[in-house]
């Protein structure tokens, strides 16, 4: 009769400051063939437990995050930072619906604070118009904000990715990262044409479903991010 085999996780810290798992005294390795070098002790625990769960194909998970880090974006580093500050051009937040007089007057309350504050905290004056026309983003500013993302290391460049995908937006993901705002606010935000219609009309209840799972989503992101500051 085969017993079932016991599965055994060990976080070990390596010379460098960084962590490893090890899976039945094995190490734990990225899609690639690498080994799974994380930033942080908080961080290491957060995806041994995101790999115990296993939840497969899930859209976001801390392992998918940091194996997207190792695998991808450490290879090519100033192509997913163009990318990056090219989605700016692209932000739900530069396109608001003046042809809709009460969704407009939600956005100008809840987008427009975030576009001052992005003058106020980046020095980036973000350019807004009508969601047919966007007004091209001004060159120093895109250089700056260039500049500014170069500062991410590889590990906050693929939670940024992921957030940004979730919420269609830079500015969203940057103010959520730097406490601007929280998770809810940050969904709230990304979704707001979406809950003002449903505020008109009524919840779809399809719909809804896949943005609570959204919800969770992007606080997932956002305590990721949390754990590749925090080593205590």
């Amino acid at each position: 009769m085969i017993k079932n085999i016991k599965i055994k996780y060990k976080i070990i810290k390596e010379i460098d400051n960084s962590y490893e798992i090890l899976l039945n005294q094995k190490k734990f390795m990225t899609p690639a063939g690498n080994i799974l070098k994380i930033p942080t002790n908080i961080m290491a625990n957060i995806i041994v437990k995101d790999i115990k769960k296993d939840k497969g194909d899930k859209q976001v998970s801390a392992l998918k995050i940091t194996n997207t880090a190792i695998d991808k974006i450490s290879k090519n580093k100033k192509e997913y930072i163009s990318n990056i500050v090219n989605s700016i051009h692209s932000d739900t937040i530069c396109f608001f619906a003046f042809c809709q007089t009460g969704l407009y007057k939600e956005q100008k309350k809840f987008w427009m604070p975030l576009l001052l504050w992005m003058k106020k905290f980046y020095k980036l004056d973000i350019k807004y118009s009508s969601n047919l026309k966007l007004a091209q983003q001004n060159k120093k500013d895109i250089e700056n904000l260039t500049n500014l993302i170069n500062g991410y290391n590889v590990f906050e460049l693929s939670a940024l990715i992921t957030l940004i995908k979730l919420t269609n937006s830079l500015i969203i993901s940057l103010a959520l990262f730097e406490s601007k705002i929280s998770a809810k606010i940050a969904f709230k935000l990304s979704f707001l044409e979406e809950l003002y219609q449903a505020s008109l009309w009524g919840k779809d209840k399809e719909a809804f479903e896949r943005l609570d799972s959204i919800k969770l989503d992007i606080k997932s992101v956002k305590d990721y991010f949390i754990a590749i500051k925090n080593n205590n």
